[in-house]
């Protein structure tokens, strides 16, 4: 449920100037499980684009309080998302991962830092009154390598840049990104037309304008492949997101519940 969270979340195209917007995730038999908070902010050439998954209710409870939040920042060069540097962060109620991604474009290289913490209850014996006592210590690590790979977009910045590389003219998009599910080139967004996007807008409520499949192949062959429907307004921002029947629970849905936009 985690991974679907976050890929019904994402896929958010930046036509406007600056915006923030909040989703709220759905599952049939469970109700609002959750909810992500997307912010962009653009200061001339520059930008910075951050985002915040949450679970809430019994999904935060089978998940261990799970938050996993996304920071973007970079230039922007001829309307191209351009990553200098990108934060992952992940939080449960016992530990915590800080992935931070450094991007030198000239040399095509990639630094990754990491930084993770994990409570671990030590026991210790008291001579004083013959008792065992418990302690929460705090583990930590640290490590810092130069990826095999080079990537020019990170998770968020994928994206973002996803309408200038899938539409109309060019239908069919494979997303790379550093971080993300997509690392091993198994994520391929698509933009329905013809019959194919007739059928998909019965899934959707009114003023929809452009639909996306997203195709994703799972690391492990025996899990299944997941599509996932993303329906745009307008103006070009993402609406709705539709997962199918999962097993037992029903639906799984994203739905825009706040829209703040600013253009210049």
């Amino acid at each position: 449920m985690r991974n679907i969270l976050i890929l019904l979340l994402l896929v958010c195209s930046l036509f406007a100037e600056g915006f923030t917007t909040r989703y709220d995730v759905n599952v049939g038999m469970f109700g609002r499980v959750g909810y992500a908070d997307l912010t962009l902010k653009e200061d001339g050439d520059n930008y910075e684009a951050k985002l915040s998954a949450i679970m809430v209710g019994i999904a935060a409870v089978l998940t261990g309080n799970w938050v996993e939040t996304f920071t973007s920042s970079g230039k922007i060069i001829d309307g191209r998302y351009v990553p200098n540097k990108f934060v992952k962060t992940q939080t449960r109620t016992t530990r915590s991962r800080i992935q931070t991604y450094y991007f030198n474009h000239d040399k095509k290289e990639i630094k990754l830092i990491q930084d993770k913490t994990k409570v671990v209850s030590h026991a210790k014996f008291s001579p004083v009154d013959f008792k065992i006592y418990y302690e929460d210590v705090n583990e930590t690590s640290h490590k810092e390598l130069i990826l095999d790979n080079y990537l020019q977009d990170d998770s968020l910045s994928a994206y973002f840049n996803a309408k200038l590389n899938c539409n109309a003219k060019k239908k069919v998009y494979n997303l790379l990104a550093v971080a993300a599910r997509n690392d091993k080139n198994n994520v391929t967004l698509s933009y329905l037309v013809g019959q194919e996007k007739e059928s998909a807008l019965l899934n959707f409520s009114n003023d929809i304008k452009d639909i996306y499949n997203i195709h994703v192949e799972p690391f492990d062959k025996d899990d299944e492949i997941v599509d996932v429907l993303v329906a745009f307004d307008k103006d070009g921002d993402m609406k709705e997101a539709l997962l199918g029947e999962v097993f037992w629970i029903g639906k799984i849905t994203a739905n825009r519940v706040e829209n703040n936009i600013t253009k210049e």
